[in-house]
């Protein structure tokens, strides 16, 4: 009955780690400096400790979102022709961790 029983807590305890996420998600919104969106930002972020690099670009409501991201450091910038360009650094990303990172893009 005792091995059985510890055999049924390890299962579970092994299924539960075999759920866990080695990657999180980076996404926010971009704006102008007067709150106005900003649809066709290029958004790029780079992992400080490989170089790893993903570009996304903002949809129709200046939202962006990288998903899947390995864990680690990142720097985010945002981009767009006739706007000052902007960045983000040591952005940290824990597993299936989920950060925020809004810009505004000054003319």
């Amino acid at each position: 009955m005792i091995r059985t029983l510890a055999l049924v807590v390890w299962i579970a305890a092994a299924g539960a780690a075999a759920a866990q996420t080695i990657t999180g998600r980076i996404s926010g919104t971009v704006t102008d400096s007067s709150g106005g969106i900003l649809p066709g930002v290029t958004v790029t972020a780079v992992r400080a400790e490989t170089g790893l690099s993903r570009t996304a670009v903002t949809d129709g409501s200046g939202t962006y979102a990288f998903v899947d991201l390995p864990i680690g450091t990142y720097t985010v910038k945002a981009e767009l022709q006739g706007f000052k360009s902007l960045a983000r650094t040591s952005i940290t990303l824990t597993a299936d961790g989920r950060v925020g990172a809004n810009f505004a893009l000054e003319v």
